[in-house]
């Protein structure tokens, strides 16, 4: 079985971040939202929802997993944080996020998926490689599947899998179920099982560096029920 490797370009949302490690203005009621990379699409479509209630502008800065804790030790400026439970209790240990007001979980289910549109080659299959890009080991979880692929493409993210599919390049793939409602290109096939990959869960709260108008208003509004049904509209549904 060929296994073959793309090297694709990251982004690199702390070079966004940035920007905010100033202090803000107390006029100031944008808050700045740092979120898995796999989330960001349903956050963004919260926080455009929760903009046309109250019109505080909330501006999503989606991260690799592996960077969140990096960016809250160096007080890079954020007033939330929406990731995996694990990064979250890590954080709290650390002093890094206030204990307690969690909203949540969430969770954002795996998927095998390929384009509606476009076939790539018979028997190919893309999946992502245990970096701190992704944090999901595709190979293991093909394996667990007892299903492996004739072909596997090892990539850097989820990003680079869709990319793969769309363009022809992979039949088939692992995605975020967040990922295939956010592209109409995308369709899902079927779920990964539990015992083939852990579900993954999310929540969100205020962090220690929140400095700018009311940060627990909008994790209220993710909490809420309205908030609750565009998160998964979005394709990051309740676990509660």
């Amino acid at each position: 079985m060929p296994l073959l490797r793309r090297g694709l370009l990251a982004t690199a949302p702390a070079a966004a971040l940035s920007l905010l490690t100033t202090p803000a203005s107390a006029a100031t009621t944008d808050l700045a939202v740092s979120c898995d990379t796999a989330a960001a699409s349903a956050v963004i479509r919260a926080g455009d929802a929760y903009r046309s209630r109250t019109g505080v502008r909330i501006r999503v800065f989606p991260t690799s997993p592996g960077l969140l804790l990096p960016q809250l030790e160096r007080e890079i400026q954020n007033d939330i944080v929406l990731t995996q439970i694990g990064v979250l209790d890590q954080a709290e240990k650390e002093g890094l996020i206030q204990p307690g007001g969690r909203v949540g979980p969430w969770r954002n289910r795996l998927v095998i998926a390929t384009a509606r549109d476009t076939d790539g080659p018979e028997g190919s299959f893309a999946v992502t490689d245990p970096t701190p890009a992704s944090g999901i080991d595709g190979h293991a979880i093909l394996q667990r599947l007892d299903a492996m692929p004739k072909t596997v493409f090892g990539v850097i993210n989820t990003g680079a899998v869709a990319w793969l599919l769309t363009n022809g390049d992979a039949q088939q793939g692992l995605l975020h179920q967040t990922e295939v409602a956010n592209d109409g290109r995308l369709k899902s096939v079927s779920p990964v099982p539990d015992d083939a990959w852990p579900p993954i869960l999310y929540a969100a709260t205020v962090t220690k560096l929140a400095r700018r108008g009311d940060p627990a208003a909008f994790v209220a509004f993710l909490g809420s029920p309205d908030g609750q049904a565009v998160l998964a509209g979005a394709g990051l549904e309740s676990a509660s």
